[in-house]
């Protein structure tokens, strides 16, 4: 059972907007057809799929701030349906490993988090991204420093 990442295609965006995460977390993150909707009008925001060997199980967008250089965790999510089995620590960690690997990724992997999310706080921490103390859009930001 391998994770890997697929651009989304016209292929694959209809199996992509069909992921969810469970209702009690829909107020945790925005849903994939808005965050696809967002990638075209942010040119740095990259759109990927989560396979879970040919099938996709959850989503990951990804982007560079211009300003400063740093890659971000847009958005993660795996879908309700594989939840609670592991997937989600496999595809964190290949996406800081995907991440790491960009020639250009040097110091920091930025992601934002509702506090109230506690599970999705406790995976982050627990591969080592740290609270920067800062806020935006009502999210806690977390930074993984790259080795």
């Amino acid at each position: 059972m391998a994770i890997s990442f697929k651009n989304i295609t016209q292929e694959n965006w209809q199996e992509c907007i069909g992921l969810q995460v469970a209702p009690h977390q829909k107020s945790y993150i925005a849903s994939n057809v808005y965050s696809l909707a967002e990638s075209k009008f942010e040119p740095s925001f990259v759109p990927m799929g989560v396979y879970l060997d040919n099938r996709m199980i959850g989503f990951l967008m990804y982007g560079k701030d211009p300003e400063d250089g740093r890659y971000w965790i847009i958005r993660f999510m795996i879908d309700q349906t594989h939840q609670g089995k592991g997937y989600g620590k496999l595809a964190l960690a290949h996406s800081i490993n995907f991440l790491k690997a960009l020639p250009d990724c040097s110091q920091t992997i930025i992601l934002g988090v509702k506090e109230s999310n506690s599970a999705a706080l406790r995976l982050y921490q627990s591969f080592g991204f740290k609270d920067t103390d800062r806020r935006e859009h009502g999210e806690l930001l977390l930074e993984y420093l790259v080795h």
